[in-house]
């Protein structure tokens, strides 16, 4: 049996380290226009089909990082995220050419994911669900303060150095993901099985209530594929400067450490006291992600753009299901990762959908005479979709429930029936 101390140093090293993965993240997604613009001098599309095959990795990728987490080790799997982290940028730094480059993001996009779950996992299981409740919010705060000087250094670096040092740098920032390597091991009560692990797969694929979790959370994302892809392009070009792809990520870190405390846990409490149901959460979610991305029509206007980005990270924090409670909801400790890999691959394709529309709806509009109704047409589009997706998770959810097995949604840190799904941040917003 873990002592208390020693889950708890665990735990505070694995928070910092993914605080440091998300800073990796932070400073190249959203100036990976402008870096392959200097470096390779790519075409807009082309660089949109990199920025997309990073988010693809994320997801058909994180099935086997999961498998891969649970059949080697944590540590196995993040000393692998590093060195694969490394040698992705370090190859662009010194070819940046199209074909390489495609596939050195591929690289690093799965260097992202496999990291991101083996320190999901460990935390998960020196973690009690309490733990995991009333942590929420800090851990949310230490991922954005991550992803914000990571977005910041970018900044400096690109306007000081250069983008082939950014590149190097970016290798470079995954080192001190070995923080994680110094954390105890996880309690669990074996050694990782040897076995491919396929009936865990069927399991959790055969639950009505996963696969319900699983629909909200790929509605739930879809607009959300916006954020580091097209939010930064669009607003590089309505200011032609960098500058204010900073203002925006200082932005969202101020509005989720205040709405991660005050949103996410006393306004959203005293409501669903009030007979607020869990379903309608989700959907306000939606509805504040499209309604930020709505108010980016006015982005022109330094104040406007402010609010748009204050509207959308507020839909983040205010019920977006935490990814480390509903896995373990699901899952046994054996089978953390491989969960956790089914998750991702959720998450991943509603983000690379929601990405890859937004993207190439961009591209075709940006120069024509309708792009005065460009967040209108892709806005209208996430609406339709994600009201459609949450019908079909209703409908699944009603269909267990009438088989016997009653599934129970319940707010952050307000437990029905001791079962939980916590409020808190996705991708690239969740512990």
């Amino acid at each position: 049996m873990r002592s208390r101390s020693e889950s708890t140093l665990a735990i505070w090293l694995v928070c910092v380290g993914i605080g440091l993965l998300f800073l990796a993240r932070g400073a190249f997604q959203p100036y990976a226009f402008p870096l392959f613009e200097h470096l390779g001098n790519l075409s807009y599309a082309r660089i949109a089909l990199i920025l997309n095959g990073y988010v693809l990795a994320q997801s058909i990728c994180a099935p086997f990082a999961g498998w891969y987490t649970d059949r080697t080790s944590v540590r196995t799997a993040l000393a692998t995220s590093i060195v694969l982290g490394l040698v992705s940028f370090s190859i662009i730094s010194v070819h940046p050419k199209f074909a390489v480059s495609l596939l050195a993001v591929f690289v690093a996009g799965i260097a992202f994911v496999l990291g991101k779950i083996a320190l999901n996992t460990l935390l998960v299981l020196h973690s009690s669900a309490d733990i995991l409740r009333r942590s929420v919010a800090k851990r949310a705060t230490l991922l954005n303060l991550g992803s914000f000087f990571g977005n910041s250094i970018a900044y400096q670096m690109t306007t000081r150095v250069g983008y082939q040092a950014h590149a190097v740098l970016l290798g470079l920032l995954h080192l001190p993901l070995a923080i994680g390597l110094a954390a105890p091991r996880a309690p669990i009560a074996h050694e990782p099985t040897k076995t491919w692990g396929m009936a865990s797969i069927r399991r959790l694929c055969k639950s009505r209530d996963f696969l319900s979790d699983g629909l909200r959370r790929f509605a739930l994302v879809l607009p959300y594929g916006c954020w580091g892809t097209i939010i930064p392009k669009y607003v590089i070009d309505q200011y032609h400067s960098n500058e204010k792809v900073w203002v925006v990520y200082l932005t969202s870190l101020c509005t989720t450490i205040i709405g991660a405390h005050f949103l996410a846990v006393y306004v959203s409490a005293q409501l669903y006291r009030r007979g607020f149901k869990w379903e309608w959460w989700s959907l306000v979610s939606v509805l504040l992600y499209c309604a930020g991305l709505l108010l980016l029509m006015f982005a022109g206007h330094p104040v406007m753009l402010c609010i748009a980005i204050i509207v959308f990270i507020c839909g983040e924090v205010l019920m977006t299901p935490c990814f480390d409670e509903t896995a373990k909801k699901h899952s046994r400790d054996a089978e953390m990762g491989t969960c956790m890999g089914l998750l991702h691959l959720v998450d991943g394709l509603g983000r690379l959908l929601g990405s890859a529309f937004a993207l190439a709806m961009y591209g075709w509009m940006r120069n024509s005479n309708y792009q005065g109704l460009y967040w209108p047409i892709v806005v209208t589009a996430f609406l339709v979709c994600c009201s459609a997706l949450h019908l079909a998770a209703y409908a699944l959810a009603k269909g267990e429930a009438i088989a016997g097995f009653e599934p129970v949604f319940a707010l952050p840190g307000y437990q029905t029936q001791d079962v939980v799904i916590l409020a808190g941040q996705q991708d690239d917003v969740t512990l």
